[in-house]
């Protein structure tokens, strides 16, 4: 029996270095297990294939995971190249970090740790389900005042629950946020009424959604409300 097609095809973008091998396998079995078909480099190439390489991979991928820990410079290069095409893109990184570069200010993002794999790997999925299976478009779509409405709804429950200071930004610094979240992938229309949208919208919203601590208190209340803990 021939086999199925995969369901989509992800860009998966991450540090080729020493201490990232479990969290590459553990990408790469998640990715599988959902059915998704995976573009990776597994191997160093010489500059021009790699440049190579990463054009036709953007033009073949449905979406893109990228870790961009300790601000590696190749996966922000592969971030900015692949801007142009704006696929739906999650972003993971490493809990050794304290904060996601500020190139990317507003996005939202799930923190890993190699002593948590396994439970990583089960928040993963369900990101990696609700990317191919996006919530129908909103009435609101492109709508920021819509937008905004909804972000300071979520900040606000949000804020009821966290022991954490969190504040929210100013509309015009959301806008701008959010802007480039829906640039480089990580918010869109279609998902703006599921958790990855709330997270979106919380990270646009949020002062502090940079620092780890705020970005794990976002995405674990996210989570208990999908759950129904919250």
């Amino acid at each position: 029996m021939a086999s199925q097609p995969p369901a989509a095809t992800i860009l998966v973008l991450m540090p080729m270095l020493p201490g990232y091998e479990a969290v590459r396998e553990t990408v790469a079995a998640t990715i599988d297990r959902v059915g998704f078909g995976m573009l990776r480099l597994e191997t160093l190439l010489e500059d021009w294939e790699w440049l190579d390489w990463l054009d036709q991979s953007i033009d073949r991928c449905d979406f893109v995971l990228a870790d961009p820990s300790r601000h590696n410079p190749f996966v922000m290069y592969e971030l900015g190249v692949a801007r142009r095409r704006r696929r739906p893109t999650l972003i993971i990184l490493d809990r050794e970090d304290s904060q996601l570069s500020g190139s990317l200010d507003g996005a939202a993002y799930r923190p890993y740790a190699n002593e948590a794999l396994d439970a990583f790997s089960a928040r993963l999925e369900a990101d990696l389900t609700q990317l191919a299976t996006p919530a129908a478009a909103p009435d609101h779509a492109g709508d920021l005042a819509a937008h905004h409405a909804r972000a300071g709804e979520l900040l606000a429950q949000l804020q009821r629950t966290s022991e954490l200071p969190l504040e929210a930004v100013a509309r015009g610094a959301f806008a701008t946020r959010l802007h480039h979240a829906v640039a480089h992938g990580s918010f869109a229309d279609d998902f703006a009424d599921t958790p990855l949208g709330a997270a979106g919208l919380l990270a646009a919203i949020t002062r502090s959604s940079r620092m780890l601590d705020t970005m794990d208190a976002i995405r674990t209340w996210v989570d208990d409300r999908v759950e129904g803990r919250c």
